[in-house]
């Protein structure tokens, strides 16, 4: 789908008064499928074709090729004898720049803006009538910046969800704050939201002033200062554990614990028996593993995604 179409999708919507929670609503989609139809990273399919048109009370030949005059256009900017003659040569500018490979793609328009993709990077940025639209694709994230509030979707499945609301009320994860200063006490200071008091507890508990304070017995009463160092690499397994109490992602916990595990026995064999040779090739297993619990994620997210995606 090109630029053309997906702008037309975007005036269409607002023209009805919807914003994209609400149109999803209506055509039983995610919001995130609302958006990347409007960003022109998908096309809706032939029945959400379909209701679209019904819903917006156009033609289809009209929602997907523009063929007749845009009156969301014609209210906003007052230019519907240009906007109708330029819209053949904004779709074919759009096709043509659909076929510059890697490089970055501009689309300027009094009426829907300014629209940068960046394909290398993955990259969007659209400055317009609503606001300002920023999407990161390979990293999942979004930003939306406009009359209606601040948006920050990072998508990932370890990242957050934030709103502001109309009502002044903010929403991270699901969960409605009263203000920012209630989000920031319910939070930790890294913004993380924990799912449960366990979770919440483990996180709050002193760890490393603990193990700071066993290092210093076992150095002060038995003289074991090198060794004691060791007890460091606990504070990560903690941590991961924690995590995993909260939210029970296996492969986080393994991604977490195996690297600490990993360079904590090659120190033992370098500087305790003097083998660093071969224990260094441990070392080379840690972005292996982690790859492999990233990919991990992925699958079971897309899995999930799969298993609860309407069916049309």
């Amino acid at each position: 789908m090109n630029l053309a179409m997906a702008q037309r999708l975007v005036d269409r919507r607002k023209a009805a008064g919807l914003s994209q929670e609400a149109l999803a609503a209506q055509l039983g989609v995610s919001r995130q499928a609302v958006s990347k139809w409007e960003r022109s990273e998908s096309s809706p399919d032939t029945d959400n074709l379909i209701a679209l048109a019904a819903l917006y009370d156009v033609s289809l030949d009209e929602l997907l090729y523009g063929e007749a005059a845009n009156d969301a256009d014609d209210l906003k900017d007052g230019s519907a004898d240009t906007e109708t003659a330029d819209v053949a040569d904004e779709a074919e500018d759009s096709a043509e720049h659909a076929d510059c490979g890697d490089k970055p793609l501009v689309d300027i328009s009094l009426a829907r803006g300014i629209h940068v993709i960046d394909p290398n990077k993955g990259e969007e940025v659209h400055v317009g009538w609503s606001g300002i639209h920023v999407t990161n694709e390979r990293k999942g994230e979004e930003v939306h910046v406009g009359p209606d509030g601040v948006h920050i979707d990072t998508l990932e499945d370890d990242g957050h969800s934030v709103r502001t609301n109309d009502d002044g009320t903010v929403t991270i994860d699901g969960e409605t704050f009263s203000s920012w200063k209630e989000a920031h006490d319910k939070l930790d200071h890294h913004g993380k939201h924990f799912h449960t008091k366990v979770g919440r507890a483990w996180n709050k508990f002193p760890f490393p002033a603990l193990v700071t304070l066993a290092y210093l017995v076992l150095g002060i009463v038995y003289g074991t200062w090198g060794m004691g160092l060791f007890l460091v690499f606990l504070v990560p397994v903690y941590y991961a554990i924690g995590d995993f109490i909260d939210r029970r992602h296996l492969s986080k916990l393994i991604e977490a614990i195996y690297p600490a595990a990993a360079i904590a026995w090659f120190l033992y064999m370098w500087l305790c028996l003097g083998q660093p040779h071969p224990a260094w090739i441990i070392l080379i297993t840690i972005p292996v593993i982690k790859a492999l619990m990233r990919w991990c994620r992925k699958q079971w997210k897309h899995r999930k995604q799969a298993q609860h995606a309407p069916t049309h």
